[in-house]
Parts: structure tokens; sequence; C-alpha cells
């Protein structure tokens, strides 16, 4: 019962306070830091490899399935995809958010680099990109 002893005999007080603490509300509300677009590094790895004259079939094949099975086994990996087209395989992989995404572009790197003599001879090296 004490605001309510407060408020009925020093209304001004009562009232002062009330406004000190709205004035500060809406002052800390302004002071807050939102970020509209914040800093977001998606953990995502692309394999992208060029065999000329190809049709994505022969692509599905003889890249994008071979190097899917080479990079399954990369750790933190959440999701693989792959899109073939002609003359281009392009393979996606999706990492969870807490992957170390240097350290696993370094392993995809070396992976692919190890099943590059299973690869066609007259396609072009593999970019690997983060």
């Amino acid at each position: 019962m004490f605001l309510s002893d407060l408020s009925i005999k020093r209304p001004v007080f009562a009232t002062m306070m009330m406004v000190a603490l709205v004035v500060l509300g809406v002052m800390s509300y302004r002071r807050l830091a939102i970020d509209e677009y914040p800093d977001i590094t998606y953990p995502v790895i692309i394999a992208q490899t060029t065999y000329p004259g190809a049709s994505p079939e022969v692509i599905v094949r003889e890249v994008s399935k071979p190097i899917e099975e080479a990079l399954n086994t990369v750790p933190g990996l959440k999701e693989v995809t792959s899109s073939s087209q002609e003359g281009v395989s392009i393979v996606r992989l999706m990492f969870h958010l807490s992957a170390d995404v240097v350290g696993a572009q370094q392993d995809v790197q070396a992976k692919v680099s190890r099943i590059r003599r299973q690869l066609p001879p007259n396609i072009e090296d593999p970019v690997v990109i983060r």
C-alpha cells in the first residue's frame, strides 16, 4: 500500500516519478542498437566445374555424382545439392551455422583435388568458392 499512500498524500511527486520513468524509458529505447541489416555470413561453399561441350546427363554422371560422393564426408555438412547444365556442374554445400567454413573450404579443396584423376581429362580445374 506504499505506492497508493504516496500517490494520495503527494500526487505531484508520484506524477513526476511516473513522468521521469517514462522519459528514461523513451531515452533507453532510442539508444538500443538495432541493426537493420546484420552482418550474416552463410556457411555455403560452391564447387563449380566446367566441361565444355558436355550434355547435362554426362555432367551428372561423370562430374556431379563423383564430386557429391567425395564431398559428402566433410565435417559439419548439412546439405548437398547440385545443378548440372550444359557444360557446367555446380555442387552447393550448406554447413551448420556452427561449422568452421574456412577449414571446411580447405577440406573441400583437398577432396576435389584427390578425385580430380577420376573425372574426365578434358574438364577445366574445379573452382571452390566460399
